[in-house]
């Protein structure tokens, strides 16, 4: 009986101890369930709160530029030596009225990011959280104060030269301090990321080659009407300076402005200015008065459906733009470290080609570039060596990487490359060729096969960067095609009707060609080959863009444009059946927009517009700091 009550003390004991072992098992389980919940929930708001910090960088970078340019465009002065700082002499403007005008840029600024960022939720689809972005450049966001221990200094120049009145194309960057909070809660857990840090903008004389689209009037040189159709698509920037005219559904992927003038002079307005557009079948109708609003117009008639698709924004009351007055700036470039002709230029071809330097045999361009293989950009002149053009003068030049230009020249019966000089100093050549006269002829490489453009050998070395001007016309005689393209196809309308814009992804590419006439015509000329494939963007000041007897040459395929056009007047490319919908002489259009122009690059001493554009932005953070609630 004494060892059967011990067994049950025993027992009792060890029912006991596991009973504590089990709870505290239990209890050591429940608080590592809790502490794992915290864990997950501290990480979850963590991963949120710098996503929503990096989301803030992102949306200064695009959104908040945009913003900002329409302030620098109507703050920062076109007249005085400095954007913001005043005319004060010297290498730097003054520091403190640059603080003074900065301070009233970035109040606006500010309203404009709260407007864009207070209120909203950025945590992701199906997630329940709160996530929160403001972004500080005045002492107060989204109504609430500065977090502790911040502040923020007052704007400030960081570099550029001041503008001296010749015409150059300067840039200058400034500063905005920004202090940007980055809040997110998930249950009672919150996370806080802040960042401080200056949002640097640099601004610049705008280029034209930042147009995908550019009329001073919105006609053929003849008056007759330009409409925009369902075959219209235009995903860049596009301007006139007069009114536009839609049909049915045209598309425009990036921004669409209209001056409104009713008489465009060659530097400002000489009639009157009246914000709206003509839809086909209700004739004009102002920008006041559209239906159901200026941004998205739309009218339905026994024409049918007439609705522009405006996805980047539509303004009906832009400012005038002039169209340049001269071509000094490119012919002094020319003349300085370019090639200058002062008559008529008969034949320029462009092309890209690689050399075995010990022998000058060419061989392919292949990638990479064999050891002893160099590659470099050509550029072929046939000029006339007199007024009269009865005496020919040929030059052959070429350059490479570094810029360093060589001319090919004849000691007795060898031709060997020389370094090309002017006035005793080796010529780095920046880009610029200009013709007094015309330039009948400007070409990139044959095509092996005539039918086929992607036979044609690229105009444009990776490197190069050209600007091709002239007084009067210049006739593009065959392709002209980058080494390494930016974009890939073209924008096309969808069966449903919708647009698929065309795939940019190279924007790093280096090459860029603009072709610029003063007082002549840019033209395809009427001997160019079928379906020709142009990569530039086109300027005529004084005149069109178009095709050399487009209403008379058989039907040609079409013209494939990379870049853009900017010109006096509309002009034509061909002539097309309406009912089925087929050229029936000269080219059609397939554009696609260059868009680098939108992120500032341009050719060399391409013309400007005169008005301040953002041409670039940075994000500088130099703190952060994060707190747990």
């Amino acid at each position: 009986m004494r060892s059967k009550g011990v067994a049950i003390i025993v027992a009792l004991v060890a029912i006991v101890v596991v009973s504590g072992i089990g709870t505290l098992i239990f209890t050591r389980t429940v608080r590592e369930i809790r502490h794992s919940g915290q864990d997950q929930g501290i990480v979850q708001t963590l991963m949120l709160a710098r996503g929503a910090a990096n989301l803030g960088g992102t949306f200064l970078a695009t959104v908040g530029r945009s913003e900002l340019e329409k302030i620098v465009q109507r703050t920062a002065s076109s007249t005085s030596r400095w954007a913001y700082g005043g005319n004060t002499p010297g290498d730097t403007p003054d520091p403190v009225q640059t603080a003074s005008e900065l301070a009233n840029v970035a109040q606006e600024f500010q309203g404009k990011l709260d407007a864009l960022l207070c209120g909203r939720n950025f945590a992701p689809e199906g997630l329940i959280a709160q996530v929160e972005v403001r972004v500080y450049v005045s002492d107060k966001a989204c109504a609430k104060d500065l977090p502790p221990g911040t502040d923020l200094p007052p704007g400030r120049f960081v570099e550029g030269y001041p503008r001296t009145g010749t015409g150059n194309n300067v840039s200058q960057t400034y500063a905005l301090p920004f202090v940007m909070v980055a809040e997110a809660s998930s249950g009672p857990y919150r996370r806080n990321i802040v960042l401080q840090g200056e949002y640097r903008f640099t601004v610049g004389r705008s280029s034209f080659a930042r147009y995908a689209l550019f009329t001073n009037v919105h006609t053929l040189p003849n008056g007759t009407d330009v409409w925009f159709t369902d075959r219209t698509l235009f995903d860049g920037p596009v301007h006139t300076n007069s009114h536009f005219r839609f049909y049915h559904k045209p598309w425009f992927g990036g921004e669409v402005t209209s001056a409104g003038c009713s008489t465009p002079g060659d530097t400002s307005c000489r009639g009157f200015t009246s914000p709206g557009a003509y839809f086909y079948g209700e004739g004009f109708v102002r920008a006041t008065q559209m239906q159901p609003s200026a941004t998205r117009p739309s009218y339905t008639n026994r024409y049918g459906t007439h609705a522009p698709e405006f996805t980047a924004g539509v303004d009906w009351n832009a400012s005038f733009i002039p169209l340049p007055q001269n071509n000094q700036d490119q012919k002094t470039a020319a003349q300085s470290e370019g090639l200058y002709y002062s008559s008529d230029i008969l034949r320029l071809r462009l092309s890209r080609r690689c050399v075995l330097d010990a022998t000058e045999q060419e061989v392919p361009c292949s990638t990479p570039l064999p050891p002893g293989v160099k590659k470099y950009q050509y550029i072929e002149v046939l000029a006339c060596a007199n007024q009269s053009c009865k005496k020919t003068s040929s030059e052959t030049y070429r350059y490479g990487e570094d810029g360093l230009l060589y001319q090919l020249v004849r000691q007795g019966n060898k031709l060997t490359w020389e370094t090309a000089t002017r006035n005793g100093s080796p010529i780095y050549f920046n880009g610029v060729i200009y013709a007094e006269g015309e330039i009948r002829s400007l070409e990139g490489p044959d095509r092996a096969n005539s039918d086929d453009p992607a036979t044609a050998e690229p105009a444009l070395a990776e490197f190069a960067q050209i600007t091709v001007a002239a007084e009067e016309d210049i006739r593009i005689t065959q392709d002209l095609k980058y080494e390494t393209p930016p974009c890939s196809g073209a924008p096309r309308r969808n069966r449903d009707g919708t647009v698929e814009p065309a795939l940019c992804e190279n924007l790093k590419a280096r090459n860029v060609l603009g072709v610029y006439s003063h007082a002549g015509n840019v033209l395809i000329a009427n001997s160019a080959p079928k379906d020709i494939h142009v990569h530039a963007t086109l300027m005529s000041a004084n005149g069109v863009v178009g095709v050399e007897n487009y209403n008379t040459i058989p039907d040609k395929g079409d013209v494939y444009l990379i870049g853009g056009i900017i010109e006096k007047y509309y002009g034509a490319f061909g002539t097309f059946n309406p009912a089925t919908g087929k050229n029936q002489t000269g080219y059609g259009r397939v554009f696609t927009y260059d868009r680098r122009f939108l992120e500032g690059l341009a050719p060399p001493f391409f013309p400007t517009t005169g008005q301040e554009r953002v041409v670039s932005v940075s994000v500088f953070s130099y703190g952060q700091r994060e707190q747990v609630y």
